[in-house]
């Protein structure tokens, strides 16, 4: 083995190419063997590394997004709910120029009838696509923001946000109704307008959000915000959860 080769490892790896690194002697043999051309060896080896990195990266994206194992679109049941189907949900995802319009998308319905495994499904299949998503409960959310106001950090924890294209809130109509909640979901939501995209998932309608904010003008300045561009999924059904309870009564 000649000098250049031998220091071919620390090279590739100072210049982090690490499947490079892995990869080219496996490969030269294999490349000697069919009798490949320079050029598709160098091919094939940038090809692995490229393959690598993306693999890491949505391996990276999935972790950071907190979005809740398994719930993925294959596994859920549309025909247990009305109000929404598999094609739009797909089209969501397969289609995501709302996205780049800092659309939202809002899921409304009963509890247990899978706003949010609807609302994870869309966020893997983001990620999938390259697009970065977080996950949070409205109430963690919330506190963590209401905490950052308090040491006056907000603005720094909103921009912070927005490295996220998709923001999933969910349940947001367990927030406590205080006027410090209030007002940091209220500042999250307008510096969010027009410029990043939202998730949201509620068990209240429209017209019961006078329970979240405490100001009605509040009210209906965040519900303008988010309907300015969206879309609205109704979900209607009986939650799999009473029915899963009731099914293990009967078995019992």
């Amino acid at each position: 083995m000649d000098k250049a080769t031998a220091s071919l490892p620390l090279m590739l790896k100072q210049l982090r190419l690490g499947s490079i690194r892995e990869l080219w002697q496996t490969m030269a043999e294999k490349a000697i063997h069919e009798q490949w051309s320079p050029q598709q060896y160098l091919a094939e080896l940038c090809s692995a590394e490229l393959a690598s990195r993306e693999d890491k990266r949505l391996q990276r994206h999935l972790r950071e997004s907190k979005l809740p194992a398994g719930k993925h679109l294959s596994g859920f049941n549309f025909n247990a709910i009305e109000g929404v189907n598999k094609a739009q949900v797909h089209d969501l995802i397969d289609r995501p120029s709302w996205v780049k319009q800092g659309a939202n998308i809002l899921l409304f319905g009963a509890s247990g009838v899978g706003k949010t495994h609807i609302a994870s499904s869309i966020g893997y299949g983001l990620i999938e696509a390259g697009i970065r998503v977080k996950f949070s409960s409205a109430t963690a959310l919330v506190q963590h923001l209401q905490q950052a106001k308090q040491e006056l950090k907000l603005e720094y924890a909103l921009l912070k946000l927005d490295k996220y294209a998709v923001l999933i809130v969910d349940d947001i109509g367990y927030i406590r109704k205080t006027e410090q909640e209030t007002s940091v979901l209220f500042e999250l939501i307008a510096h969010r307008y027009e410029r990043c995209s939202m998730i949201i998932t509620s068990n209240q309608s429209f017209e019961d959000w006078d329970t979240l904010f405490d100001d009605s003008s509040m009210t209906i300045a965040a519900i303008d915000r988010l309907v300015h561009h969206a879309t609205i999924i109704q979900c209607l059904g009986e939650s799999y959860r009473r029915k899963a309870s009731l099914k293990t009564k009967e078995e019992g």
